[in-house]
């Protein structure tokens, strides 16, 4: 099997999420502690949880996806799931987040949905636009 996934998906899925959680909420704790009789702590509380919303949907839902010669193995790091390569309809990523983001769009729903999203390995050519291991899978699967 092909890994396809960044060695970096556990820290992306799990403890980057916590790190922001805890990090900003130690860094404001006296903000966040005052409650609503600081000005401050409503703008705080909206920007804290925005930008956790915000890396709970870029980063929280990736999986961890090695391919085989006739499937894709998908781990969500508590089960996994083997997927025939035949089912997947498209292959698509994200262009300007970092880290950047490749899915599959699948043909019909599995375990884990229609769209598989996961962190590539680190990338060879820096910039912006889509990560090369799109274009590497849309022509090695013909898609």
């Amino acid at each position: 099997m092909k890994e396809l996934s960044s060695p970096f998906t556990f820290f992306y899925k799990f403890v980057f999420i916590l790190i922001w959680i805890v990090g900003f909420g130690l860094g404001t704790h006296e903000i966040l502690l005052d409650g609503p009789d600081n000005p401050k702590w409503l703008q705080y509380i909206v920007i804290w949880a925005s930008f956790a919303v915000f890396i709970f949907f870029s980063t929280g839902t990736v999986k961890k996806v090695s391919m085989g010669k006739k499937t894709i193995q998908v781990s969500n790091f508590l089960r996994t799931e083997e997927i025939d390569i035949s089912e997947i309809e498209a292959i698509d990523g994200a262009t300007y987040l970092s880290p950047r983001l490749v899915w599959f769009k699948l043909k019909s729903p599995s375990s884990f949905g229609t769209k598989i999203t996961f962190i590539p390995a680190i990338r060879k050519a820096k910039g912006i636009g889509k990560h090369p291991l799109v274009f590497e899978l849309t022509k090695e699967l013909d898609l």
